[in-house]
């Protein structure tokens, strides 16, 4: 076994873990992501190192936190959430992590400058919407969901999933910090607005102002998702809303959830102007059950 190099930067080959380093893929400012490999098994996966010096304890902080909500979210885990596999500490004292690599195009290279067709948009919104509520019920907040975050798969159980879960967060009792899920509503409904109109949202102004032939329902739930805080679904809403409007289109394959039905005499609600975000007073916590 080859001991990984302590500068900032690994060469190709270098063993971290059980992980052999194949080539560097992004970085950002907590670290180093590389392409690695499993010396074993036919895995590829992403491994995330912490810079050295200045800073380095507040992003390893971020990164051990994305670890372990991750592997929090994995009791039960869920298609569209990627799993961790290893973590360790390098020899100069900086963590690192190894989270499964979703392969597939992300939905910033699927939309490009929009509009999108009408089928991947409620797809999208579908899985996205089922990713979040998985979340939410534990606990989880993802904060910064983004089309370069949502990755389009072939998996089977879930086409699109969400990748980078680095901004991540629940309620931090110590620094009173407080994490809102209908942030994460809101930017699912900005990325689906942009998907559906080619345009950026804008307050007050309905989606079907830019495309008065989408369905009502499609046209009512991402209004809703905009709106100020108080009104907006939640995930779970969002995601029987999307189910019954991939039935209703006979897109992607069935859901095993009762279908969402909307009310009787239905009649679609254009979006009012939206207040300015309240995002306080909701705050969120993971509880894991301790086995004896």
């Amino acid at each position: 076994m080859t001991r990984a190099a302590t500068s900032d930067r690994l060469a190709s080959g270098a063993r971290v873990g059980d992980y052999h380093i194949e080539r560097e893929v992004a970085e950002d400012a907590t670290g180093i992501v590389y392409l690695a490999t499993h010396v074993v098994l036919p895995r590829e996966a992403h491994l995330k190192i912490t810079w050295a010096g200045s800073g380095s304890r507040a992003a390893a902080i971020q990164l051990l936190r994305e670890a372990c909500i991750l592997e929090a979210l994995a009791h039960p885990g869920h298609p569209g959430i990627p799993h961790v596999h290893e973590c360790g500490v390098l020899a100069d004292r900086r963590p690192w992590s190894v989270i499964e690599r979703i392969p597939g195009k992300t939905f910033e290279q699927v939309a490009g400058d929009g509009p999108v067709a009408l089928h991947e948009i409620v797809v999208m919104m579908r899985d996205i919407a089922d990713v979040l509520r998985h979340a939410h019920e534990r606990g989880v907040v993802h904060g910064a969901l983004r089309p370069c975050t949502i990755i389009r798969t072939q998996r089977r159980r879930c086409v699109y999933a969400v990748g980078d879960w680095a901004q991540a967060r629940t309620h931090d009792t110590e620094a009173d910090v407080t994490s809102d899920p209908r942030t994460d509503v809101y930017a699912l409904g900005a990325i689906a607005f942009r998907a559906l109109t080619g345009e950026y949202p804008v307050p007050g102004i309905s989606a079907g102002t830019f495309c008065p032939s989408a369905p009502d329902e499609l046209i009512a739930v991402i209004d809703q998702m905009l709106s100020e805080p108080v009104a907006r679904p939640a995930a779970t809403d969002v995601f029987d809303r999307s189910v019954w409007l991939c039935d209703t289109l006979e897109v992607g394959p069935p859901v095993e959830r009762p279908r969402w039905m909307p009310p009787q005499g239905y009649e679609a609600e254009r979006m009012s102007p939206p207040q300015k975000d309240d995002l306080t007073g909701f705050a969120v916590r993971i509880s894991r059950t301790r086995s004896s």
